[in-house]
């Protein structure tokens, strides 16, 4: 094999890792609008969102496990489709899976004690998403986990700001921007 053929194979290689990326945007940017257009329907509307003691418990709950399904039926479409999985897009996978889990921990003990769950929940995000930022080396992703972070540390510091609001800008900035990063990352090596 000569070195042109040799530079073909790693050009294809990072051609394939990239392909994998568009996915991950798609993901980025269903969550990102999901939570924020429910973040904006309970702010909007909390009469209606908050009809009984445990109105509220499902709508945070149900609609984000029938979009965790959702979610899992279109990356394992996406994965069959492209016939091959990579090691990142396993990290990727396993660091997300384990979000999922510790996010449903996280607002079934949240809940349960009457504590709101959105900063530990944007924390968490912050965690998952910095994570996934730094293991497929993207500048976007790795920004909107710190600036969760440190809408995180700024939640402490002023406590009064609004949870839907904390959502909004969180996902905006957290999931949104880096998730519309992905998908149009160029895919020319």
């Amino acid at each position: 094999m000569n070195t042109t053929e040799q530079i073909g194979l790693i050009n294809e290689a990072i051609n394939k890792t990239k392909e994998q990326l568009r996915p991950l945007g798609v993901n980025f940017i269903f969550w990102g609008l999901l939570i924020i257009a429910m973040s904006l329907g309970h702010w909007l509307f909390p009469a209606f969102i908050q009809m009984t003691s445990y109105s509220a418990l499902l709508y945070w709950t149900l609609l984000p496990v029938l979009a965790m399904v959702y979610t899992v039926y279109y990356n394992i479409q996406v994965r069959d489709k492209t016939g091959y999985e990579t090691h990142i897009g396993r990290v990727l996978k396993i660091i997300w899976s384990v979000f999922n889990i510790s996010w449903i921990t996280i607002v079934i003990a949240a809940l349960s004690s009457g504590q709101n769950p959105s900063p530990t929940i944007i924390f968490l995000l912050g965690i998952t998403v910095l994570s996934s930022g730094l293991i497929i080396k993207s500048r976007p992703v790795s920004l909107g986990g710190g600036l969760l972070f440190l809408l995180y540390i700024g939640h402490h510091f002023y406590p009064e700001i609004n949870p839907f609001m904390l959502n909004i800008l969180g996902l905006s900035f957290g999931l949104l921007i880096p998730g519309f990063s992905l998908y149009y990352h160029k895919n020319d090596a």
